[in-house]
This record gives structure tokens, C-alpha cells and sequence, in this order.
């Protein structure tokens, strides 16, 4: 083996880059390439399901024509449960256990009763035959499996030799443990966050077997069911069959994978009637093993409207943003910022005459736009700006229309594709509205636009009441 005094340098400097790395698969990695610079030609480490299975291994010291043989020849579950069983306990060296070649016991384990020997020299050289592992238990449940293979100095392992990689694998049982109760919150905070994203309103929680754990008020309306006959009930044999059959692939799959999944299916109540619904299923997991799934439910339309939500929170945050400064500093400001937004320009804007027969031209944040009295004209419904005052919603017409309901010359003056007109609210007495023309062709005015449009008017309107007072 390694130097003492060279071993403790080594475990203290990468003890130290640990901290340096975010993932699980890093941390595990610095520890292994530690231990097999300590002394070891390849050391593995295995993460298991409950069902013994090994779903990742992390190589030290492996080629990459190693690696894929390895990978080939993955112990069985069955092999794998013998090797963690009480079986073994006579082989247990410290928290490792030590499985010779040379003993016929540990090789009948090892080699399912394969008894033909190697060759061994001498009774203390290690055998390529030999098995060195360590198991990592998380609430005493195996979790992972560190293997040792190779020692440089073609020993077998005693207290000494061993004392490095224990030290190793008591590192990397507080690493996982770290990183599983970090998990739990990771996937706490990403489920809140896909309800809350996503309008879900039903939670059903499912334990590790697929019994039903419980059930949230909402998910109790929605289904139209009662807790007290709904818990303890299997997740897929509880409902309505043809419902169970469209959403039970989805549920299996995610309970191996471990990777959450969304699934469309109608809901057919006892009465006849029938309801589209969304399910969402959420694995829960330490590390590799399923531990249960958390199935969320919302009805189709709920995550549109989510959707606009979203986008309508973003846009007006990013509006309010803008709310500083004196009133011309936060008019020019919020009216640039929606031109950017929605690929607006030639920002104007027009009231009402005096004697209701004329739109006039009274501010405008563009040079091809000063000229004021030439964006003067007629009060009636052949201009965009009047329809939208009169009928106090917003407006628009492009090009692809047939007929443009407002002024030519206007639209020929700017080369526009297309025009949209805000009503503005200023007072009782003064009508106003915001003309802007479109970067592109094709405008859709949605429900979400409308929204952002009518926060935008009353930010803005608050802004023009001094320019109106003064005049």
C-alpha cells in the first residue's frame, strides 16, 4: 500500500473537493478514485433498488472495454440479496466482507457452485477470484455496494490494509445519506411547485405497495369519492376500469423509471357522467428505491388557464419593474417596454377634441411620429383609435384583413402590417387611447394580452392625469 503520511495527505486533499462538487455521481467519484490511489487496481460502487438491482455503477480504474464487460455481467438479483444475507456474516472483515477463492464455502457463494480452482501460491496472495465488498445501508436498508478489486501489493486484506477503506466507506455512507435527505426536500419543493405552476388541485398519495394513503379534500370532489372508502384501497384497482387501464402503464412505468409523468384519461363517475382529467405522478425514492408516488389531478382547462397565469405573473412583473422615477420617466418606460414585449412601434397617443368630432394626435414617443396634426382625424368607427374608445376594449386590424376599418393615409405613411388601439381611462370626462403599429403580420389578441393590455392602460393612464390637469 500507499505511504502512510502519503494516504493521509491524499484522503485530506480530496476530502476537501468534495465540497467543491454538486451531484451525487462527483462526490462518489472523488471518494473512489481516493481509494484506488490508496492502494487498489478498480474499485466499484453499485446502487441497488429494493429488488437488488443494480441500477448505476461508478467505475475507478476501469477502461472503457472493462467497464462495458462489467456492465455484462451484472451479479442477479438473487446473487446479489445472497450476498447481503447473514449468509456471508462469517466472512465479515470490519464493515467489509472478504470472500477468498481459496475457501470452498465462500467459493460455492460466490460462483453458485462452480468449485474448480486457481492456482494459489501462497495462502495470504490475493486471488483474481477473490470478492471484496461493503454494503451501504440507508435506515437499514442496503442501498449501494462498494467493491474492491486488485490490491497493488497482491495481498489479501486484513485490519491494517483495511483501515483506508473504511474510512472511504463510512465517507461515502454520510455522502448518500446527505444527498437522500436533500432529495426529499429537492422533490418536495418541485412537486409544490408543479401544483402551484400547473393548477393541480387533487392529491392522492400512494405508498411503496400501491395502497392508497390518502387523499386531499379537492381530490375527493373531483372524483366524487369519501376518504374513509378510499384509503387502503389499491391506486389501480379502485376505479372504474376502462379509466385503471389508461392510466396504469403510466403508473408502473414511472414506479421503475423513477422519472414523473403526466397521463390524459375521462374520469366516468357512478352517475353516467364523465370528465376529462389530467394526472401527474410523482415518484417518491431514496436514491434508486421506490418508496411510493404522490398522483396529482387537475381537469384539462385548469392548466391553460395556469398557463396565461404564468405568463400574465411574468409580464406584469416585469411591468411594475418599470414603476419608478417621476411620471414622464415611467410613461416613456412602460410604454417602451411593451412595444419590446409584443413587437409593438410607433407608440402614440391620441383624445378625444373637445367637441367630440376629432382624434388628436397628442403625444409620441417616435421621431417618424412628430408630426402630430398629421395623425389627426375623423371621431367615428372608420378609425381603429375611436372604435376602441367607443366600445372601451382593445382593437386591432392587419393587412390580412379585408377591409381596414381606419386611416389609410396613416397606415401608408408608416408601411405598417398592422395596428392595435388600448383604451386609456384618464377621467370621466377625458377619452384617450394608446395607437401602436406591429413588427408582424399576424397579431392574436389572447386572453392573457388582453389582461397585461389593461394593467399596461391603468399604469398608464395614472401617469397622463398630470399632463391632462395641466392643460
Amino acid at each position: 500500500m500507499a505511504g502512510e503520511a502519503q494516504i493521509l495527505e491524499l484522503l485530506a486533499s480530496n476530502f476537501n473537493l468534495i465540497r467543491v462538487y454538486d451531484t451525487l455521481d462527483e462526490k462518489c467519484q472523488v471518494l473512489l478514485d481516493t481509494l484506488r490511489k490508496s492502494g487498489w487496481k478498480r474499485v466499484t460502487l453499485s446502487f441497488l433498488n429494493n429488488k437488488y438491482e443494480t441500477k448505476k455503477t461508478l467505475y475507478s480504474g476501469y477502461t472503457n472495454d472493462l467497464i462495458k464487460i462489467a456492465e455484462e455481467k451484472k451479479l442477479n438479483p438473487a446473487k446479489r440479496k445472497e450476498l447481503l444475507s447473514s449468509l456471508v456474516e462469517r466472512y465479515r472483515l470490519a464493515t467489509f466482507y472478504y470472500m477468498p477463492w481459496r475457501d470452498i464455502r465462500a467459493r460455492t457463494i460466490v460462483s453458485s457452485g462452480r468449485t474448480t480452482e486457481i492456482p494459489i501460491d501462497a495462502k495470504d496472495q490475493w486471488h483474481p477470484m477473490d470478492l471484496l465488498y461493503a454494503p451501504l445501508y440507508y435506515k437499514a436498508r442496503p442501498v449501494a455496494v462498494l467493491t474492491l478489486d486488485g490490491p497493488k501489493e497482491k495481498t489479501t486484506p486484513d485490519k491494517v490494509r483495511m483501515r483506508i477503506p473504511q474510512i472511504i466507506h463510512s465517507t461515502l455512507i454520510q455522502v448518500i445519506s446527505e444527498y437522500i435527505s436533500q432529495e426529499y426536500f429537492s422533490y418536495s419543493r418541485e412537486l409544490k411547485e408543479a401544483i402551484m405552476a400547473k393548477g393541480t388541485i387533487g392529491i392522492i398519495e400512494v405508498s411503496h405497495d400501491g395502497k392508497i394513503k390518502s387523499i386531499n379534500l379537492a381530490g375527493e370532489h373531483m372524483l366524487k369519492l369519501r376518504q374513509r372508502n378510499i384509503e387502503s384501497h389499491s391506486f389501480l384497482k379502485y376505479f372504474d376500469d376502462r379509466f385503471t387501464k389508461k392510466i396504469a402503464p403510466a403508473f408502473r412505468n414511472v414506479a421503475e423509471t423513477l422519472i414523473p409523468e403526466k397521463i390524459a384519461s375521462t374520469f366516468l363517475y357512478a352517475d353516467g357522467t364523465s370528465k376529462d382529467m389530467v394526472l401527474e405522478y410523482f415518484p417518491q425514492h431514496v436514491l434508486y428505491e421506490y418508496s411510493g408516488m404522490i398522483c396529482t389531478i387537475s381537469y384539462p382547462e385548469f392548466e391553460d388557464l395556469y398557463k396565461i397565469y404564468g405568463n400574465v405573473v411574468n409580464r406584469l412583473k416585469e411591468m411594475s419593474d418599470t414603476i419608478s422615477g417621476d411620471f414622464d420617466e415611467i410613461q416613456r418606460k412602460i410604454v417602451f417596454l411593451l412595444c419590446r414585449q409584443f413587437h409593438f412601434r410607433f407608440p402614440r397617443i391620441y383624445k378625444v377634441s373637445d367637441n367630440k368630432l376629432t382624434l388628436e394626435c397628442i403625444l409620441s414617443f417616435n421621431e417618424e411620429t412628430q408630426d402630430l396634426a398629421f395623425f389627426d382625424h375623423d371621431y367615428n368607427r372608420n378609425s381603429l383609435g375611436a372604435t376602441a374608445i367607443i366600445d372601451d376594449e382593445t382593437v386591432f386590424a392587419t393587412k390580412l384583413d379585408r377591409q381596414i376599418r381606419d386611416i389609410r393615409r396613416i397606415w401608408q405613411k408608416l408601411d405598417t402590417p398592422g395596428a392595435i388601439a388600448i383604451p386609456l381611462h384618464i377621467s370621466e370626462s377625458v377619452k384617450s387611447v394608446l395607437v401602436c403599429d406591429f413588427l408582424e403580420p399576424v397579431f392574436e389578441l389572447d386572453m392573457s394580452k388582453e389582461i397585461i393590455f389593461k394593467y399596461f392602460a391603468m399604469i398608464l393612464s395614472m401617469t397622463l392625469k398630470p399632463y391632462f390637469t395641466n392643460k
